[in-house]
Parts: structure tokens; sequence; C-alpha cells
């Protein structure tokens, strides 16, 4: 009788390893449904992180992200900053933007992009602030991401006890 039922069981298993690579493979319907699900999220280190503010400057519409620092019980040292710049009209010859990514009030670094060769300049005005990793267009906006270095706050230190 046990020989009699596994081989029924061995067909069905057989037939579902092969069904179930036939469903999902070139079904783009399927993984589009399946995104939209709400528990789905893309990850920050791909997305670029969640909108932090966005405004108007010099013809743009300038969009910085939240920092995005991976970890996998914590935030990690090393992360990146992501801003968008999309034109209102037509992409200016220079990109000229002094970026505030922390909103405390103080520029956190100065970019130049020339978008038609491509040449980005980043000058640092805060420690965390470390360089471009990515410079690059889009169909019609320019996308940057800056290297941060997690600062080390003096407040989180312990004191020596007296």
């Amino acid at each position: 009788m046990k020989k009699f039922l596994s081989v029924p069981a061995y067909l069905w298993a057989v037939a579902c390893f092969l069904i179930i690579p036939v469903t999902f493979i070139r079904n783009d319907a399927l993984a589009g449904q399946m995104a939209r699900l709400s528990f789905m999220k893309i990850h920050p280190r791909f997305s670029g992180g969640d909108i932090n503010r966005s405004y108007l400057s010099n013809g743009l519409h300038v969009t910085v992200n939240d920092p995005v620092f991976n970890g996998l019980r914590q935030r990690g040292r090393q992360g990146f900053v992501q801003v968008r710049f999309a034109p209102i009209l037509e992409m200016p010859d220079t990109i000229r933007e002094a970026i505030d990514y922390d909103l405390d009030g103080h520029d956190d670094f100065k970019v130049t992009i020339v978008p038609n060769t491509g040449m980005t300049n980043l000058a640092s005005q805060a420690a965390a602030v470390q360089e471009v990793t990515v410079s690059s267009p889009l169909k019609t906006d320019w996308v940057l991401r800056v290297s941060l270095h997690k600062k080390k706050a003096a407040s989180l230190r312990r004191q020596p006890r007296l």
C-alpha cells in the first residue's frame, strides 16, 4: 500500500517541479501584480531612499532623499544621499547647487555638474560628506549619489566615572 501511494506523490512532485518555474518565467504581469502587494518594498539601496524634501531652484526641480545607511542590526557607518535634478523646461548647460541633506540650516556640499560632458565636481562642507559615487543622466533628469560617513556624536561617548 505504501508503494502504491508513493507513486502519485512522486508524480505530483515532478509536476509541481515543472509547473512552478513555467508559471514565473517571462510572466511580467504576475510579477507586476506581486510587486504591488502592500508588504513588498524596494530596498532603499536601489531606490535611493524616501524623499526628504523637494524644491525648485534655477529652473530645476531638486529632490533630496533621506540618507541611506545599511547594516544588519543597526545603521552602518558608510552610506549615501541621493539627489535628483529634473529640469522644468530643459536641462541647463551647468548645474550649480548647494545641498543641505540633513536640514540643519547649513549647506553640506556644493555640486557642479556639466550634463553635456558628465563632469561632476563636489565641494564638501561637512565632515560626513566624502565623494560622488554616482553621477548619471536618466531620460530627462540627472541623478547624483554622494557617499557619506556616519558622524560619531560626542554626546554618545561615555564619560569616565570619577
